[in-house]
């Protein structure tokens, strides 16, 4: 089963690369996202994504999260977090710098051995435009699905689309198919393809992450 889902997975990375447009490259994309218990209702979320405009090389942005969470219940979460943006454009060496306050939901729910995720988020957005900076607002939505496929072996997929708060309203969508392993019950990692859609650009990126979870706290009065 295991080998299938590789084959397929290989296969649908390989096609989209061939259909993709000749002016846009294969990049990559690396997230690390940790989580850290700090009781039993509050964690800290921890969050560092880089992205290349080829695998590996050709730095694009970096992107570097933190955020504080209260867990209402094992299936929803509250958060609020600041995130640092920092890119560089392929043809242009003026970098742009973001910061970000952002509010989001999570309902974590399971049907059969699916196990689904919607995440709910609004930004503010900060980006410096010398000699001052622009204020903008987004809404976020997030869907995404697991399912088991043999052993730690995993299937991921998901879909986020990004609105604006005024015209124009598209901002961006991410689609994501992957496969992952559970190396321990805090230790996982994913591989597979995402595709950025813009209004007027689309990328297509190899996506590796990695999740940890930490505690930070103990339960036993010692």
């Amino acid at each position: 089963m295991s080998k299938r889902a590789f084959l397929l997975l290989f296969l649908f990375y390989s096609s989209s690369f061939s259909a993709q447009n000749p002016d846009e490259l294969t990049g990559s994309w690396i997230e690390l996202i940790g989580q850290h218990e700090l009781s039993e209702k509050w964690c800290l979320g921890t969050t560092a994504i880089s992205q290349h405009y080829r695998v590996f090389d050709d730095f694009q942005f970096l992107l570097l999260r933190t955020g504080l969470a209260y867990r209402f219940s094992g299936n929803a979460l509250v958060s609020v977090g600041y995130d640092y943006f920092y890119s560089k454009s392929y043809s242009e060496d003026r970098p742009i710098v973001q910061h970000r306050a952002w509010g989001e939901f999570n309902l974590n729910s399971r049907y059969s051995n699916f196990a689904i995720s919607h995440r709910y988020r609004f930004e503010s957005l900060w980006t410096r435009q010398e000699p001052q900076y622009d204020l903008s607002h987004r809404l976020r939505y997030r869907l995404k699905v697991e399912h088991p496929l043999y052993k730690s072996i995993y299937l991921s997929v998901f879909n986020e689309i990004f609105i604006n708060v005024g015209r124009p309203y598209f901002n961006q969508n991410r689609m994501a198919l992957g496969l992952g392993y559970r190396l321990n019950p805090n230790l996982r990692v994913e591989l597979g393809y995402l595709k950025l859609h813009f209004d007027r650009a689309h990328y297509d990126r190899l996506r590796l992450a990695m999740f940890f979870k930490t505690d930070l706290f103990s339960r036993e009065i010692k």
